[in-house]
């Protein structure tokens, strides 16, 4: 038996980490969450703005 603190939890350490099922998980089931439609149709609103306004920008720009 070793009286060093630090070689008594290396033993411990390497003992526990022989015998647990190293490398096994378990499988927890993830839950499904419906696809939420929302986020998308901001995006493809917030595109169509700002498309908008850089054409309005542009169109500022050469008409001036």
């Amino acid at each position: 038996m070793a009286d060093d603190p630090e070689r008594l939890v290396t033993d411990a350490l390497r003992a526990q980490a022989t015998s647990t099922n190293a490398g096994f998980v378990a499988h927890v089931p993830i839950a499904d969450e419906p696809p939420s439609p929302m986020p998308v149709w901001w995006i493809l609103g917030l595109a169509l703005l700002l498309g908008l306004a850089a054409g309005a920008v542009a169109a500022v720009i050469t008409l001036s």
